[in-house]
C-alpha cells in the first residue's frame, strides 16, 4: 500500500495526508491559517501516531528505504525535489514552475502528477491542477491505490464531485482501504447522506477495528441519527482511551459538552468543554506568539488609516470597471453562514465560502516586496496600477476556479466571519465592494465560540478561555467599529436576532443593500443544502429550520462569562444589545 491516510475528523476542514512534507515559513505564512484554520493532518506508520500541520500544500516524499523512489508511484525526479525546497522558502512561483516543468519532461510520472497537482491547487491554480488529475487518474484507473490518491487530490483542490466519484470507483475494487471508507463518508455527511455516511463507516471499522477516528465519526453520525445514548456511549469511550490520540479526545469532549448543553445540564457541559481545552495548552504557546504577532500588524495599519485614505483609493478605483463584489464579515459564530446561504439562493449572487485566496494569496501580493515585508498604509498606496490591475483580475479568477463556474455578472460574495482584519486590504483591492457585517450579542458569541472544538491556529488559540475570547471578540470588532467611521464604501450591519425572527424582512432588507431584487426562493434555501457541502463548521446546525433557542444562550453560563463583561461592555453598548 502506498501508506495510510488518517483523517482529521474535526474542525472547519476535514483532511487527510499520507506521508507528505508541509511547507510555509514567516509571517504571511500563517496568514491564512488565521483567516480559514490550519489543515490538521493524522497520519499512522507501522502502526505509530504522529500528527503534524499542513499550512499550504501536501506533498509525497520517498521511501527511506529506497532514495529516490517512491513505492507504487515513481521516481522523485531532481525537479521535484527542487520544486519542494523552493516551496519550503515561500518561492512559490519558482516552485510551481518547477513542479510544471517536472510534469512535461516526465508527463508518466505519477509522483510528479500528484505534487505539482496540489502545489498548484495550493495557490488556485485550479484548472491546471485538474487537468494533471485528470490524467492521474485515467494512468491509474486500474490501480485503487492510485485512484485514492487522485480522490485525496481532488478534494484538496475544491473538485469534491470527482473526490467522490474516486473513493466510489475505490470501493467497488477494494474494500481493504479503510481511509477510502472514510473519505466518502464525510462527503456523504457533508450532504447529509447520513446513512449512507454510517454504512461506510461501519466497513471502514470492520476493515480496522482500532481506527478510532472512524469511531470518533460514527459517533457524530449516531448523534444525527439521534442515537445519542450510543453516541455518547462512544464519546465517553474515547475520552477514557490511553490509545487515542489528544486530539480525538478534545473532540470527544466537545460532542460531550454539546450534549450537556442541549439537556440543560450547563455547568456540566462548561467542565467538559474545560477538559477539551486544556488538551491544547500544551501546544498553544507558538501559535499564540503567532496570533499575536498578526493581531499587533493589522491592527496597526488599521490604526494608521485615515477617511482620506478611502475616500483616494476609492477615487481611483474608478479608473477601472465596477465589479459586483460584497464581503460578508465579523467574528466566528455571528450568523454568517445562516445569511450567506440565503443570498447564495439568489440567482445573482454567487457566495465562496470561507476560502482563503485574499488573506493568503492576493493581500500580500499587492504590496509585499523586498522593502515592504509587512503591510503599511504606504505600502497600500504604492501599489501600481499593473500590480492591482493584475492582482484584482487574479483574485476574481481563483474565486471562480476554487467555485468551478463563472461568476459572470452575479454579485460575487467572499464570506469569511475573520476577515474584518483584512477589510482595509479589500477595500484597496475592490474600493467598489459593498460591506455586510454579521453581528449577534457578544456575549452569545463569545460563549459560542468557547464552546466549540476547533483546531489549533491562530484564531482558535484566542479561543482557549472565555477571558481570551472576549479579548479577542473586542479587538476584532474594536477595530471594525473604528473603520465603519472611516470607510466610505457602503456597509451594512446585519444582526442574527432579527435574521431567525424575521427572514423575509432581514432578507429583503439585505438584498435591497446589495442592489438586488427579491425573489421568493431565497426562503427556500435548506432545499439547495440537501445536496450542497457547506464549509463552515456550522454546516450540520445551518441546514436545520431556524430555531430562535441560540439568543440569549449567554445567560445560561452567566457566572462564568461574569469577568469578561467589563471587556465586551464597549461592544454590547455600541452595537445595541
Amino acid at each position: 500500500m502506498l501508506g495510510r491516510r488518517r483523517i482529521q475528523v474535526g474542525g472547519a476542514r476535514e483532511s487527510l495526508s499520507s506521508s507528505f512534507k508541509h511547507a510555509a515559513k514567516g509571517f504571511f505564512a500563517f496568514l491564512p491559517a488565521a483567516i480559514c484554520g490550519l489543515l490538521l493532518v493524522a497520519k499512522r506508520n507501522m502502526g505509530k501516531q504522529s500528527y503534524k500541520i499542513s499550512r499550504q500544500a501536501e506533498f509525497i516524499l520517498p521511501s527511506r528505504k529506497s532514495t529516490g523512489i517512491v513505492p507504487g508511484l515513481g521516481v522523485d525526479v531532481p525537479e521535484l525535489q527542487q520544486a519542494r525546497a523552493l516551496w519550503q522558502i515561500n518561492r512559490f512561483d519558482d516552485s510551481l514552475r518547477l513542479f510544471e516543468k517536472a510534469v512535461h519532461k516526465y508527463p508518466q510520472n505519477l509522483v510528479a502528477l500528484v505534487d505539482a497537482s496540489r502545489a498548484l491547487g495550493a495557490r488556485f491554480e485550479i484548472t491546471k491542477a485538474e487537468a494533471m488529475l485528470d490524467r492521474l487518474s485515467l494512468l491509474g484507473r486500474r490501480n485503487p491505490e492510485i485512484l485514492h490518491l487522485a480522490g485525496q487530490s481532488y478534494r484538496m483542490i475544491f473538485r469534491p464531485e470527482k473526490a467522490m466519484e474516486c473513493f466510489e470507483r475505490v470501493l467497488k475494487v477494494t474494500r481493504e482501504i479503510p481511509d477510502a471508507h472514510l473519505e466518502l463518508a464525510v462527503q456523504y455527511e457533508r450532504r447529509h447522506r447520513v446513512a449512507e455516511a454510517l454504512a461506510l463507516i461501519e466497513g471502514c471499522l470492520r476493515a480496522e477495528p482500532d481506527y478510532l477516528e472512524a469511531l470518533l465519526f460514527k459517533a457524530r453520525l449516531l448523534r444525527r441519527m439521534k442515537d445519542e445514548s450510543g453516541a455518547e456511549s462512544i464519546f465517553r469511550k474515547l475520552t477514557a482511551s490511553e490509545q487515542a490520540h489528544p486530539l480525538v479526545r478534545a473532540q470527544a469532549w466537545a460532542e460531550i459538552a454539546q450534549s450537556l448543553d442541549r439537556h440543560g445540564d450547563y455547568d456540566g457541559a462548561m467542565c467538559a468543554m474545560l477538559k477539551c481545552k486544556e488538551i491544547f495548552v500544551p501546544q498553544e504557546a507558538p501559535v499564540l506568539r503567532e496570533s499575536e504577532t498578526l493581531q499587533f500588524q493589522l491592527r496597526s495599519l488599521a490604526e494608521s488609516l485615515t477617511p482620506a485614505h478611502f475616500l483616494k483609493w476609492v477615487e481611483a478605483g474608478k479608473a477601472f470597471p465596477r465589479k459586483k463584489m460584497a464581503v460578508l464579515a465579523s467574528f466566528p459564530r455571528s450568523g454568517t453562514t445562516l445569511l450567506e446561504q440565503v443570498l447564495d439562493s439568489h440567482s445573482g449572487l454567487v457566495s465562496s465560502d470561507e476560502r482563503e485566496v485574499f488573506g493568503r494569496d492576493i493581500f500580500p501580493a499587492m504590496w509585499r516586496t523586498e522593502k515592504t515585508p509587512l503591510p503599511t498604509v504606504t505600502a497600500l498606496d504604492a501599489i501600481p496600477l499593473e500590480r492591482w490591475t493584475a492582482q484584482r483580475e487574479r483574485c476574481l479568477h481563483y474565486f471562480e476556479a476554487a467555485l468551478n463556474e463563472p461568476i459572470h455578472d452575479r454579485v460575487h460574495l467572499d464570506k469569511n466571519p475573520t476577515m474584518t482584519l483584512l477589510i482595509p486590504g479589500m477595500l484597496r483591492l475592490f474600493p467598489e465592494a459593498r460591506l455586510l457585517i454579521a453581528l449577534r450579542d457578544p456575549r452569545d458569541v463569545v460563549v459560542s465560540c468557547f464552546m466549540q472544538y476547533l483546531q489549533l491556529n491562530p484564531n482558535s488559540v484566542c479561543y482557549l478561555t472565555l477571558e481570551r475570547t472576549a479579548r479577542r471578540y473586542a479587538h476584532d470588532m474594536g477595530i471594525w467599529r473604528s473603520l465603519r467611521e472611516m470607510i466610505c464604501s457602503p456597509w451594512l450591519e446585519v444582526r442574527y436576532e432579527n435574521t431567525v425572527t424575521e427572514l423575509e424582512k432581514e432578507t429583503r432588507r439585505t438584498l435591497e443593500f446589495l442592489e438586488l431584487p427579491w425573489e421568493p426562493q431565497v426562503l427556500k434555501y435548506r432545499e439547495r443544502l440537501k445536496e450542497k457541502a457547506v464549509s463552515s463548521p456550522t454546516y450540520e446546525a445551518v441546514s436545520k429550520p431556524i430555531y430562535t433557542s441560540a439568543i440569549g444562550r449567554w445567560k445560561n453560563y452567566q457566572k462564568y462569562l461574569e469577568p469578561c463583561l467589563e471587556i465586551l461592555q464597549p461592544s454590547i453598548e455600541a452595537f445595541g444589545y
